[in-house]
């Protein structure tokens, strides 16, 4: 959209969006302050304030994720599966490859690739859940050798919790 605007409407509109992001820092400073201080207690007392989190924990069963995950309408689960499939085979295909190399002697260089431990993704679920964030970042995190994943989501519905449960994060 900037390549249609002239120059000096460009820069209005950079100046304006430059605005709402230092808003969007001065409303969320305070909060990551008090969660930096109290922890999960301010977690908790937010996502029920901004989220209307009703549960105890922001942990969600295994049980209860196992029957969104058999709640899932065929259909969504083939194309969750297909999709799931897709994404594993490109990300296979991303993987960097380990190498050492003896350059001269007395000089080895190489590159080890190792996967984080541990990997927690966003996944969108306000007016529009994208139970597709979660293929996107749980199996390229799967496909790397991530050990442990987890997902967080803001009033996730039955498909976020099923499609979790399908992909095993």
């Amino acid at each position: 959209m900037i390549r249609i605007l002239a120059s000096k409407d460009a820069g209005r509109l950079l100046t304006r969006k430059a605005a709402r992001m230092a808003e969007a820092e001065a409303a969320v400073a305070p909060i990551l302050a008090d969660v930096r201080k109290r922890g999960d207690a301010a977690l908790m007392e937010y996502a029920r304030k901004f989220d209307g989190l009703a549960r105890r924990s922001v942990h969600v069963p295994e049980k209860e994720l196992l029957a969104a995950r058999a709640g899932l309408a065929p259909d969504f689960a083939r194309a969750v599966e297909t999709a799931a499939q897709n994404v594993r085979a490109f990300a296979q295909k991303q993987m960097p490859a380990e190498w050492m190399r003896r350059f001269q002697p007395g000089l080895r260089l190489g590159q080890i690739v190792r996967p984080l431990e541990s990997v927690a993704a966003y996944i969108p679920s306000g007016r529009y859940p994208l139970p597709s964030t979660i293929v996107m970042t749980v199996v390229p995190a799967q496909v790397a050798g991530v050990p442990r994943i987890s997902i967080a989501s803001p009033r996730p519905v039955a498909e976020v919790f099923g499609t979790a449960a399908l992909l095993g994060a």
